[in-house]
């Protein structure tokens, strides 16, 4: 993402193309705006909008190594990979109780995506909305 993808205005930030290869906006917390704020201070709109140290963007290769050192900085399982902690996420999302369409428009997919291959994760929300109706 560049600068001109941030918008501190309104809270939004526009995912170019996401896993679908389509793009889509999204509202993005309040520390979440300031850290982008401060990365995009004194940029360009063209510029990454958070760079490597050599301020250059990050690209398919270049977040590689860092991840490696995170996952054992983070002490996670060495197989660990960006793409796993994609869906422990939507796994984490799904058992806090947020709705199937909210997980699907964070993580740029479908809700039919997201029921097919997390839906048994939400089991449990309809026994658990069952019981607080007075029968």
């Amino acid at each position: 993402m560049i600068v001109e993808d941030f918008e501190a205005r309104t809270g939004e930030l526009t995912i170019g193309k996401d896993k679908a290869g389509k793009g889509r906006r999204i509202l993005i917390p309040q520390p979440v705006i300031e850290l982008f704020a401060a990365q995009s201070a004194g940029k360009e709109r063209h510029e990454p909008l958070i760079s490597r140290a050599n301020g250059k963007a990050w690209d398919n290769y270049s977040w590689r190594g860092p991840m490696k050192k995170a996952v054992v900085d983070a002490q996670l399982p060495p197989n660990a990979t960006a793409y796993t902690l994609r869906h422990s996420t939507i796994t984490d999302l799904i058992n806090e109780g947020l709705p199937l369409l909210s997980v699907a428009q964070i993580s740029g997919t479908s809700t039919e995506m997201i029921e097919r291959h997390y839906g048994h994760l939400n089991r449990g929300a309809a026994a658990k909305a069952l019981a607080t109706l007075d029968l």
